[in-house]
């Protein structure tokens, strides 16, 4: 820090004084870019001074809220300046808007910078700066985000010109970006930074291109129904600890995938809305008929057994009306940014897989899932894609054959490069209609089913914490951390049972940089500790008869303890029954890298050995196929071979002595709700640990398969 203490006293004596010209009308000649930006000693701060003719607007909303003092300090931040041009256009925008806004004029009290409210200037200011920093060598793919001070993602895409370009309308300046300053970086931008105040409803009004969709919703009821953006509870919260940030506030989201009129008009001959009726009483009005599921009528289990009768009828609020299941189907109770539909990190480009990423996400018709499945080749995100014989395999360690795996259906596109973001969540156009008629639990969903626990609890996802990498967390809280400290009651799928005996936490994704990366499922999880008992409520798969699993990581003796787990069909506790034996968290977590290294006893008593993936070993001759046989006749499995430790393919979950699978239970599960209860039998331990990262529904017809082996991934 001495040059930057060095640098501060000198600019007084005139080191910042360097013409620059940006977005003046007035400025007509091409700039030198060989020392445009050629400055010492400067801060963000000291930067938006010294060119006060292109950013005194921008300057003036900073110092309103006291955001100039921030970045006239130590730190390391990120500012994205709008111009003085672009903030006026702002200001006009702000003023004259009159499409569902809650206060008129947005609380201006004139067209000007001095009308600006103090909570529009803070919001502005915020969503235009960042406490890490972002190159733009890293940004410009619809995988890529920005996390702002206002705790609100930015997404990021480029355009026809190169240019790196922020929510899709304000283009980064390729003459002026990556501007490396005392305390970090500053990119000039021709626009402020779009950022919809509307909730959802009123983003897809002036959106226009859905107004079919818009008048199901005004029809059905549910327009309100995704207009929520805060949880009304007062949260209990944890007491605070090092290394930990807790949430103060629990916000809530919603996605909408969402057909535009012209697909529905081109593809289904949908005009206007008795068209768009006329459709959903043909997709759904046999969905619950019958006493058993065919391909034609009674697929949709939980209507089915419990007896409801479709309505094909005018109440189209009623949840059992054909247009309302067409529109819940449309719509998740979380709002998942492009980058967390389906997550990248941690997938191994090694062993012969072929690096696809998916997860499921619960919709708003009841009990029901859809499926997300990037197919990395294509570079494309569906839903319900379906191939055949999906997770499994004729290989030992292989995808299989092309010839047992068809795509019999590509799926729906999700076009992510068009998304829009609302105040409280996302809308996606989608190149078919999305229905759940009988090929979705029938054959989309006849797979190993790898739930991703994160994506079951959509708060994480509403609050910007799932996938998000510690350097964004720091953003957030201020300080640097590892992990969430959740309030007790922060979860609609969480019970605990025990007030702050228990700790919910989650384990934070490392950064893209990190050479010490925990091996998880997309690099995170939900975990605790404490004299735990809760409950996390499962996602409701279709009914069959399925192998429930669970990872299970081992703690050793310094942080494990002793694991029984319960099951219920509610998360009453006079409801739930004991499954499996308890399971000792206390295993050495020590990872054997050779043959002869010794592992923890209890390990050898499962069959577990080690596998070392050279193709040497006798161990590893058959690929584990061996251990594998015999560590499942003990009801246990090892991790999947498709998760590794960020860019190291070998540093894999299979190969992981405390990252393993247990078989908690075979039996016959109906389409509904199921809650999985974890509860240390040893209360004494007071700091012992707890995580689940992953749950899997197994299908009898993929664990127990006559022709194929379920695959290793």
């Amino acid at each position: 820090m001495y040059s930057n203490i060095y640098n501060k006293v000198v600019k007084a004596a005139g080191a910042m004084a360097i013409p620059v010209c940006i977005g003046l009308a007035s400025c007509t000649a091409e700039p030198d870019d060989s020392n445009m930006y050629t400055f010492t000693g400067q801060t963000i701060e000291d930067f938006l001074v010294a060119n006060d003719t292109a950013f005194s607007s921008f300057n003036y909303i900073l110092s309103r809220v006291g955001y100039d003092k921030l970045l006239d300090s130590y730190g390391t931040y990120t500012c994205f300046a709008p111009n003085n041009q672009a903030v006026s256009k702002y200001i006009d925008s702000l003023y004259n808007d009159e499409v569902n806004i809650k206060i008129p004029h947005n609380g201006m009290t004139e067209n000007s910078l001095e009308g600006l409210s103090d909570s529009l200037c803070l919001d502005i200011a915020k969503f235009h700066l960042a406490n890490s920093v972002y190159q733009t060598i890293n940004l410009g793919t619809s995988s890529q985000q920005v996390l702002t001070m206002l705790n609100r993602g930015i997404m990021t895409s480029i355009n026809s010109n190169g240019q790196v370009v922020l929510n899709d309308g304000a283009a980064i300046d390729d003459k002026a970006k990556d501007i490396e300053l005392e305390n970090g970086y500053l990119h000039v931008i021709n626009s402020v930074i779009p950022r919809s105040n509307r909730l959802n409803s009123s983003e897809i009004q002036k959106l226009g291109k859905y107004a079919l969709f818009e008048q199901a919703l005004l029809l059905t009821g549910l327009k309100d129904s995704i207009d929520l953006d805060k949880k009304d509870v007062t949260l209990d919260l944890p007491a605070e600890i090092d290394g930990y940030y807790t949430p103060k506030e629990c916000r809530l989201g919603f996605t909408i995938f969402a057909e535009p009129d012209e697909v529905l008009n081109k593809y289904y001959n949908i005009f206007n809305i008795d068209d768009l009726i006329a459709h959903a009483k043909d997709w759904y009005e046999n969905a619950a008929k019958g006493d058993k599921a065919t391909a034609d009528a009674g697929w949709y289990d939980y209507y089915r057994n419990n007896h409801v009768e479709i309505s094909t009828g005018n109440d189209y609020t009623s949840p059992y009306n054909v247009l309302n299941m067409y529109v819940r189907y449309h719509i998740l109770k979380a709002a998942v940014m492009p980058y967390t539909l389906t997550i990248e990190y941690n997938v191994t480009n090694g062993y012969g897989y072929n690096m696809d990423t998916y997860d499921y996400y619960e919709t708003m018709l009841p009990k029901t899932l859809l499926k997300v499945w990037k197919v990395k080749k294509e570079g494309k995100i569906y839903i319900n894609r379906y191939q055949t014989n999906n997770t499994l395999t004729d290989q030992l360690e292989g995808m299989g054959s092309d010839a047992m795996h068809e795509v019999v259906d590509p799926g729906i596109t999700i076009d992510v490069e068009n998304v829009a973001q609302s105040a409280n969540g996302y809308i996606y156009p989608i190149d078919k209609v999305l229905i759940y008629n009988s090929a979705v639990p029938q054959k989309v969903l006849n797979e190993r089913l790898r739930f991703d626990v994160l994506s079951m609890l959509s708060e994480t996802m509403n609050n910007g914490f799932r996938g998000i990498p510690k350097k964004d967390l720091a953003n957030i809280a201020g300080k640097s951390c590892d992990r969430l400290r959740y309030p007790i009651n922060y979860f609609d799928n969480v019970k605990v049972y025990n007030g702050h005996l228990t700790k919910l936490d989650m384990n934070v994704r490392d950064n893209d940089d990190a050479s010490n990366s925990y091996v998880l499922y997309k690099g995170d999880s939900f975990q605790g500790m404490g004299s735990y008992d809760l409950a996390i409520k499962l996602p409701p798969v279709p009914d069959g008869e399925y192998e429930l699993r669970v990872d299970v990581t081992t703690f050793g003796v310094q942080k494990g303890s002793m694991l029984q787990y319960y099951l219920g069909k509610s998360s009453n506790l006079s409801d739930m029954q004991a499954v499996d034996i308890p399971i000792d968290m206390r295993i050495s977590a020590a990872q054997p890298t050779t043959p002869t290294e010794e592992i923890d006893q209890r390990l050898k008593s499962i069959g577990y050995c080690s596998l070392i993936a050279n193709g040497s070993e006798d161990d590893y001759a058959d690929k584990g196929l061996t251990s594998d046989k015999e560590m499942r006749t003990h009801g246990w499995m090892r991790g999947p071979l498709s998760v590794c430790k960020i860019g190291q393919p070998s540093f894999n979950s299979r190969f992981a002595a405390y990252q393993l699978r247990r078989i908690l239970k075979k039996d016959k599960f109906t389409q509904g709700d199921y809650w999985l209860r974890m509860k240390t039998v040893l209360p004494e331990v007071t700091e012992g640990k707890y995580q689940i990262d992953v749950v899997e529904f197994v299908p009898i017809n993929v664990y127990q398969n006559s022709q194929y082996l379920e695959d290793m991934y």
